[in-house]
């Protein structure tokens, strides 16, 4: 069942969906090298985050200030909770440090249960809040990107709104060698869920460009 929070009212929902070769080639983390098909060529999920009405993400729970009345439940409880769908989550959301390794997986999607899954709509079903993560992003395509392409940050905007019909926010980060403007993330924004219900409607992001992209006019390039 899902239960209101009490504190931080969740406004709406940011999906983040991460391109990995410019999240491994930022200097911000170490992955493989090269990285393991599919991880090359694919967006796989950062997180699913509830932001407040000024697109701030929400406090991570705390016991002695909670945004649940309902304790939720602990990290070492997600492996059996999530079963139903732990082969999607290997594939869709992977820990781009050892993306093949399903333990060093359970740790990433511990961290996002615990700064941002324990104060969603699903502080009691850590099921529901995976899963529509997974189920938005097993719907959605690529939008066409490919390794050695450049756009501009504005091209993005129009090529990702012509599918979703939505507004996404474009996050990009600096290739530590080069020094290159990168595509990073691209976000979109869903309204809360009906009671019961998954995270599935999706609407215009509040903000457009973040990161390294300051404007439209900015180059991007996908490694």
């Amino acid at each position: 069942m899902m239960v209101p929070c009490i504190s931080n009212p969740v406004s709406f929902y940011k999906l983040s969906l991460q391109w990995p070769p410019s999240a491994c080639s930022s200097g911000k983390m170490k992955c493989p090298n090269p990285l393991p098909p599919p991880y090359n060529q694919m967006l796989t999920i950062h997180g699913i985050w509830p932001q407040d009405v000024n697109d701030e993400p929400l406090d991570p729970y705390d016991p002695l200030h909670p945004c649940t009345p309902v304790p939720p439940p602990d990290r070492k409880n997600l492996r059996t909770l999530l079963k139903p769908i732990y082969q999607q989550l290997n594939t869709y959301w992977p820990d781009l440090k050892n993306p093949l390794d399903t333990f060093a997986n359970e740790i990433f999607w511990g961290h996002e249960w615990d700064f941002h899954g324990k104060c969603s709509d699903y502080p009691t079903d850590p099921l529901k809040y995976f899963d529509s993560a997974v189920k938005i992003r097993v719907g959605l395509p690529d939008f066409g990107l490919k390794s050695g392409d450049k756009k501009t940050a504005g091209q993005v905007i129009t090529l990702v709104s012509g599918f979703v019909h939505a507004t996404p926010e474009i996050a990009c980060n600096r290739n530590i060698t080069t020094r290159v403007i990168q595509l990073w993330e691209i976000r979109l924004c869903y309204d809360r869920p009906s009671p019961q219900g998954l995270i599935q409607h999706i609407r215009d992001c509040p903000s457009k460009f973040t990161g390294s992209c300051k404007n439209a006019q900015n180059t991007v390039t996908i490694p």
